[in-house]
């Protein structure tokens, strides 16, 4: 540095005491506030996961009473519905069940199509059936009132009703069932 000149040198002081910093924050501080940054993130997330657990620890036997009472409606309800191995073989119980109803009832010219099985909550699917079938008016809403406060879980998703040219009424219904997957 003796070779240079007296403003060269004070230029490379000056330089060195601007980068020695901005080398240092770069290589240093900045490293070391992200990497503080991520484990305040990270604790909090602990934390927040500690509560919920202690939470949990806290309601457990409240849970697990409402589990068993889940479990023992679950119970009285499984033979209400339709169990099958598929949508396809809950559909033709549903709509064997259906039929029957329609027979009790006193409809006539019933006809009976399967529709798409939507899916529900948990481990249930709906299976549906569209049917058309003719009547007296007594017997139409006698057929609906069984499909509503049957021994099965199943209800009416659409209804029409029409009087026909020779007095009699035609209905023409959508029916879900509750099914599940099972070999009964």
């Amino acid at each position: 540095m003796s070779g240079l000149a007296r403003g060269d040198r004070r230029a490379l002081w000056l330089g060195a005491l601007i980068v020695t910093p901005v080398l240092a924050w770069r290589a240093v501080v900045a490293p070391m506030a992200a990497s503080v940054a991520q484990q305040e993130v990270r604790a909090d997330a602990a934390a927040q996961l500690y509560a919920r657990e202690q939470a949990l620890l806290r309601d457990g036997p409240a849970l697990t009473a409402a589990l068993a009472g889940a479990r023992r409606t679950i119970g009285a309800e499984l033979p209400r519905l339709f169990i099958a191995a598929d949508t396809v073989g809950a559909s033709s119980s549903l709509a064997v069940w259906v039929r029957g109803a329609i027979a009790a009832a006193g409809l006539r010219n019933a006809r009976i199509e399967g529709a798409p099985a939507v899916p529900l909550p948990g481990a249930l699917f709906g299976v549906q059936v569209d049917v058309r079938a003719q009547g007296s008016l007594a017997a139409v809403a006698g057929w609906l009132s069984a499909m509503e406060r049957g021994e099965r879980l199943v209800s009416v998703r659409r209804v029409e009703i029409v009087r026909t040219d020779d007095g009699t009424i035609a209905v023409s219904a959508r029916i879900q069932g509750m099914a599940r997957h099972g070999v009964r």
